[in-house]
């Protein structure tokens, strides 16, 4: 049985938010910038024609079109990084990534645009940039002249919230405007107010569709915080058919649903074997589609498999569902109300019920449950740091030598980008 979605009021590719990508481009700014001011765009828009109450929405828009330029990139990145994908590529950036090695350091601070970069630190950065710049600055105008404020000032918040999420999930420490480094328990706790606040305008607003989106955020930030109570708290507010969309189109690199970019055309990726002929029970798991081609990717080394995920570069890619809410509320619950969620879930793919009544091999199987049901969703490399080896089961991080006898380096964050540290005064 196919899965019921809601669509939400995030514009489609080919609506304003890829007639408007534009504003993204001309707002990018380096984590190391602190205004608009400090960005030398010559023959673009002049930093003094942004300070007009006519150009909100146009603000907010770009900023969602740098978040979601971010949030492709940076889910292949992490993907690489994790266990998502094996490398299939020649190229040096994607083999370090594949091994995690620490040349990594150089690598992220590329654009997310780059046709064969990982961006994740710049892109992110940016896309929180821009989103707290046009909060700012719609703060400073007359409401009356500002129409939907507070529907736009939530959009914002939220986009901003998590853009320092993924930011706090990928990197060992976090830095934001030349500040020192901070642990990523900083981030969350920055990325909990951003939310905090998206939430309260948009309920005020009446914008649902935003609220939901800044619930789940909240929820997470408060997971990866270790706060269950408050993962209870909002995570149970989002109905289980809500999904918030990134949306994609094939008019501009920037706008290129990634994985299917570098999965199926490129083929310079692979999806890794833990994620190949996944079964419930001996039936096929529908959440994880995976064509094995028995051919190898353009490294000539490994065995390529297809994701079946995403139809195409343009296919839109979900970053703040219901049905995560629902599987944060099994983990802070646990016991029998956590295995009623996992079946639930897996009600609506007919996939075999789950039984149990030991606690951590309930946990275990949440831990699955995530791991299949927000599959490419770029949520895997937070999940394995959050979680120990044992809550990880089978699927820690890898070690030895992969594929290509390349060996795995003991990182499981990414470290702060050299490019930050060479640019912030702060950081030694």
């Amino acid at each position: 049985m196919q899965m019921m979605t809601r669509r939400t009021t995030n514009r489609r590719g080919g609506g304003k938010a890829l007639g408007l990508a534009l504003v993204g481009a001309l707002l990018a700014a380096t984590a190391a910038c602190d205004s608009l001011l400090d960005v030398d765009l010559p023959g673009q828009v002049e930093a003094r024609e942004l300070d007009n109450p006519g150009l909100a929405e146009t603000l907010v828009l770009g900023a969602v079109a740098d978040f979601e330029c971010a949030f492709t990139s940076t889910s292949v990145a992490t993907g690489l990084f994790a266990d998502e994908w094996w490398t299939s590529s020649g190229l040096r950036n994607y083999n370090i990534w594949g091994s995690r090695n620490e040349e990594v350091r150089n690598f992220g601070a590329t654009g997310c645009e780059a046709f064969a970069s990982h961006g994740t630190w710049r892109p992110l950065q940016t896309s929180r940039f821009t989103a707290l710049d046009a909060v700012d600055r719609i703060q400073g105008w007359d409401p009356s002249d500002v129409p939907d404020r507070d529907e736009l000032m939530a959009t914002a918040h939220a986009y901003a919230g998590y853009s320092i999420l993924l930011l706090s999930e990928t990197f060992c420490e976090v830095a934001f405007n030349s500040s020192e480094a901070m642990p990523r328990s900083s981030g969350f706790q920055m990325a909990e107010e951003q939310f905090t606040d998206a939430i309260s305008l948009a309920r005020s607003a009446g914008a649902q569709d935003v609220e939901y989106m800044a619930l789940v955020g909240r929820a997470r930030a408060r997971l990866n915080l270790g706060d269950n109570a408050g993962v209870e708290a909002d995570a149970s507010q989002v109905p289980v058919d809500y999904v918030r969309f990134a949306t994609y189109s094939t008019t501009t690199q920037r706008r290129r649903n990634k994985v299917a970019q570098r999965n199926n055309i490129t083929q310079d990726m692979s999806v890794h074997p833990r994620f190949r002929d996944l079964e419930v029970d001996g039936v096929p798991d529908p959440r994880v589609p995976v064509e094995v081609t028995g051919g190898l990717g353009n490294d000539n080394i490994t065995s390529l498999a297809l994701q079946q995920k995403y139809s195409s570069e343009a296919a839109d890619k979900p970053f703040a569902t219901g049905r995560e809410a629902q599987l944060m509320l099994a983990e802070v619950r646990g016991g029998q109300a956590a295995v009623d969620i996992i079946n639930a879930l897996r009600a609506d793919y007919d996939l075999p019920a789950f039984s149990s009544t030991d606690e951590a091999e309930i946990k275990r199987q949440v831990v699955e449950e995530r791991r299949r049901e927000l599959w490419m969703q770029g949520t895997r490399m937070g999940d394995m740091l959050r979680y120990t080896d044992d809550e990880l089961g089978e699927f820690t991080w890898e070690t030895g030598l992969n594929q290509k006898n390349e060996p795995y380096s003991d990182l499981t964050c990414i470290p702060i980008q050299d490019a930050e540290r060479n640019a912030n005064p702060n950081i030694s």
